[in-house]
C-alpha cells in the first residue's frame, strides 16, 4: 500500500512516521513534506503541487489513499475533486469543512442545534465588535476570535474590556487574515481544557484519542496564543463519564446537525472543550496533538483510516483501536519572534544541530518548520520542531522529556518549561 499525506509540518511527520509502522505499508509520500522527515517509508516531496497535478501523481504512483493534514486543503475542496476522481481521502467535504473554516458559522450551528458553548456576539465589523464588548457585561474575559482561516493566529484571549477593544482595532488596523469574515466576540470561560478526537462517518463514529494543548507561548499559560506549544495524552482528569456527556451534547448533535445542512461529516472531527462547552470545531488531526497520542495507537491505523476514507462502515466498525495505557507529552521549539503577531518578525535559516537526531526507545523527535540549505538542516520559521516522550506515567513522560530537549538545538529557540505541569 502506498499512502500520500498532504501537509509539511510536525503533524503530518507523526502521521507519516506512525503509518509507516504498519504491516503492508509501502511508501508514504509526504506533499510536500520537509526535509527533516526521514524514514525507509517516508518519501517527502519537498514541493508543492496543483490538484491536478497531486492527482496525476496519485495515479502514477498507485497510490491508494490520501490523508489531508492542514485544513487549507479541505477548505479548498481537495477532498471533493479526489472522491469524484475515485480517490478515496481522509477528510471532510469544503460544505463540512465550514464548521472550522467560520468561527461565525460554527457558533450559529451550535446555537441551533443546543450545543452548549460560552455566550457569544458574532459581528461584521470593527463598529459592531467594539458594541459588543461594551455589551459583555458580567463576562470574566472576553475572546476575541477571527471569524474566517487565521493561520493559527486569530484568537486572542483578553481579561477586561478595555484590552479587548485594543485588540480589536489592532486586527483591523493591520487587515490580520481571517478578518474578511467579521470577528466573533465570546465569554471567556473558566476551567481545563480538554481535546477529543474522533474518526466520524455520517452518523457514526469512534473515539480515538483525548489530549490537552499548550496554546499560550510562555510559561503559566502567558504571551499570546499559538498554534500550540506543546501537549499531553491522554488528558488525566476525564473519564467514562465525561466523555459519555460530550458524545450526547455535542458529538451526536453535530453529526445529525451537518446531516441535516446537506453536509454529512466524514473525517476526523477534533472538538476543543472546556468542562462540558464546546470552545471550538477543527476538522482534521491536530498540532501538536497528533504527535503526542499516536505512539499511544495500537493496532493497524492505517488500515483504519483507509476504511475511513472509503466509507467502508463494516471495516470502520471492526477494526480495533486502542490506547496503550501509558502517557505522552510533546514539547515543542519554536523560532525567536513565534507566532508573529502584530507585525513581529519570526527568524529563519537557523542552523539544527545535529540534524539527525539519535534514535531512543521511548521517544521521537517530529520536525516541521525546517528546510535544507546546503547540508544543513536549518529553521524556516514558526513552530521548528518538537519532542515526544512517552512512558508508563505522566511524571516519568514529562521528567525524560526535558531531559532530552537539549539533544537538538537551535539559535533563538523559545520553548514552555511547564508543558503537562499545571493542567
Amino acid at each position: 500500500m502506498k499512502i500520500l499525506i498532504l501537509g509539511s509540518g510536525g503533524r503530518e511527520h507523526a502521521l507519516a512516521w506512525r503509518m509507516s509502522q504498519d504491516d503492508g505499508v509501502e511508501e508514504i509520500y509526504v506533499m510536500p513534506g520537509n526535509a527533516g522527515m526521514v524514514g525507509a517509508k517516508i518519501k517527502p516531496i519537498l514541493r508543492n503541487r496543483t490538484l491536478s497535478e497531486t492527482r496525476e501523481f496519485c495515479q502514477k504512483n498507485q497510490v491508494a489513499f490520501v490523508v489531508v493534514g492542514p485544513e487549507k486543503y479541505l477548505f479548498e475542496g481537495w477532498v471533493d475533486e479526489f472522491t469524484q476522481w475515485g480517490i478515496p481521502t481522509v477528510g471532510p467535504t469544503k460544505a463540512a469543512a465550514k464548521l472550522e473554516e467560520f468561527k461565525t458559522f460554527s457558533k450559529n450551528f451550535m446555537s441551533d442545534n443546543k450545543i452548549p458553548t460560552a455566550r457569544f456576539f458574532n459581528v461584521k465589523t470593527e463598529a459592531e465588535a467594539l458594541r459588543a464588548v461594551d455589551q459583555a457585561q458580567g463576562w470574566a474575559g472576553i475572546v476575541v476570535k477571527l471569524s474566517g482561516p487565521a493561520l493559527g493566529k486569530g484568537v486572542v484571549v483578553t481579561e477586561t474590556a478595555a484590552e479587548a477593544r485594543e485588540v480589536i482595532q489592532k486586527f483591523y488596523a493591520d487587515s490580520s487574515p481571517g478578518i474578511e469574515g467579521g470577528m466573533v466576540i465570546e465569554e471567556k470561560l473558566a476551567g481545563r481544557e480538554v481535546s477529543l478526537f474522533y474518526a466520524c462517518l455520517d452518523q457514526e463514529y469512534r473515539l480515538i484519542a483525548t489530549a490537552c494543548d499548550h496554546k499560550r507561548l510562555l510559561d503559566g499559560d502567558q504571551g499570546p496564543n499559538t498554534g500550540g506549544m506543546g501537549a499531553i495524552s491522554p488528558a488525566p482528569w476525564i473519564d467514562a463519564e465525561f466523555l459519555a456527556r460530550a458524545e450526547e451534547k455535542i458529538v451526536k448533535p453535530t453529526l445529525s446537525g451537518m446531516k441535516k445542512v446537506g453536509a454529512p461529516y466524514r473525517g476526523i472531527l477534533f472538538i476543543g472543550l472546556l468542562g462540558d462547552s464546546l470552545l471550538e470545531y477543527n476538522v482534521r488531526f491536530g498540532d501538536p496533538e497528533t504527535q503526542t497520542f499516536l505512539p499511544l495507537i495500537e493496532g493497524h491505523f492505517t488500515k483504519f483510516l483507509y476504511a475511513l476514507a472509503r466509507g467502508d462502515r463494516e471495516e470502520f466498525n471492526r477494526i480495533p483501536l486502542q490506547t496503550a495505557t501509558a502517557h505522552s507529552i510533546h514539547v515543542v521549539k519554536a523560532a525567536r519572534g513565534y507566532p508573529g503577531v502584530f507585525g513581529e518578525v519570526v527568524e529563519s535559516g537557523k542552523k539544527i544541530v545535529p540534524k539527525t537526531p539519535k534514535a531512543k526507545e521511548g521517544q521521537h523527535w517530529f520536525f516541521a518548520g525546517v528546510k535544507q540549505e546546503q547540508s544543513d538542516l536549518v529553521s524556516s520559521g514558526g513552530r521548528v520542531l518538537g519532542l515526544t516522550v512517552w512512558a508508563t506515567n505522566p511524571a516519568e513522560a514529562r521528567s525524560k522529556v526535558y531531559q532530552e530537549l537539549s539533544a537538538v538545538k537551535f539559535e533563538g529557540e523559545q520553548f514552555r518549561t511547564d508543558i503537562g505541569g499545571q493542567k
